[in-house]
């Protein structure tokens, strides 16, 4: 249910195909008025225009239209439109032939995101943690999310100094079931080629001598316009994965079978999570996709 017109008052709609044009599904990103939210929107409007897809930024209120508890409506609302709005600015001037729109979603940010994904191709969100452990409970929404998608979720950290310069895009594979990385690398290969950057693939499986990923042949076969170079990251660490890859426009992998069991996403993800200073993106697994249960033999201690 939306409680804030599709685009802020007094603002003039974005260009959007025609009428007779179906619109492909849209860029979804989470905006909650923070600094790390606000990279979120711009890094999801210039994606929106990488991938020629409307923006849709998603404002969740959990108080919103309950009465006699802290955080009321006649606050929260206000507060809502206030943050749409300056995200709605941030986009539009970032990207000015995207169409944006707002909404204000009652219920919690978990919630509200998943079932905004539902629709979407792609989630965005930002990400406050830098490094210390108690700060990750302000990354259970991304977590989450994360976890729960039926989309690719991009987890956008809060601004470092420097840039990544000519950096290659980075997949890593083998962090899930052996399946789970034709999604990942099927999705890197995508943003690599959208962006104009090589790619680097990183292996971390040690014996997929028999599987297409592991062979740059039939990458190039597949890809024919992407560099794509490959390195293998033997017996795989977050300090390991962080040292080959970053910094990096993007580091893509399989969100693994972290919502197995309610835990919010697996150990080596939660520990990038807290350390990555590059945009991250967690593709679905296989399961997650098809909808059928992850295999028990794959449960592990976080």
């Amino acid at each position: 249910m939306s409680t804030t017109p599709r685009t802020p008052a007094g603002t003039p709609p974005a260009p959007g195909p025609a009428d007779d044009d179906p619109q492909p599904p849209p860029v979804v990103v989470g905006a909650d008025g923070s600094e790390c939210g606000l990279r979120a929107v711009r890094w999801a409007a210039e994606e929106a225009v990488r991938r020629d897809a409307p923006l849709r930024i998603v404002h969740a209120t959990p108080h919103l239209g309950h009465r006699g508890v802290a955080g009321s409506p006649a606050a929260d609302l206000p507060r809502a439109r206030g943050a749409t709005a300056q995200a709605y600015t941030l986009a539009r001037h970032t990207a000015p032939s995207v169409a944006v729109s707002t909404e204000v979603v009652p219920g919690e940010p978990v919630q509200a995101l998943l079932h905004a994904a539902e629709d979407a191709q792609l989630v965005v969100l930002g990400i406050t943690t830098t490094g210390a452990a108690d700060e990750m409970v302000l990354a259970s929404v991304a977590q989450k999310v994360a976890a729960r998608s039926p989309r690719p979720v991009v987890v956008v950290p809060r601004s470092r100094p420097g840039g990544t310069g000519s950096r290659p895009h980075v997949a890593v594979l083998g962090l899930g079931d052996r399946e789970d990385d034709e999604p990942v690398a099927v999705f890197a290969a995508e943003e690599a080629l959208r962006a104009g950057r090589p790619l680097l693939v990183l292996h971390t499986r040690a014996d997929d001598g028999g599987a297409w990923a592991a062979d740059s042949s039939r990458w190039a076969e597949r890809w024919p316009d992407l560099r794509a170079t490959h390195s293998p990251v033997p017996g795989p660490t977050g300090g390991r994965v962080l040292a080959a890859a970053c910094p990096t426009p993007l580091m893509s992998m399989s969100a693994g079978h972290g919502g197995l069991l309610h835990r919010p996403l697996d150990g080596l993800h939660r520990w990038l999570l807290r350390h990555c200073t590059s945009p991250m993106a967690f593709v679905p697994p296989v399961h997650r996709l098809t909808g059928e249960e992850p295999r028990e033999e794959i449960i592990a201690v976080g």
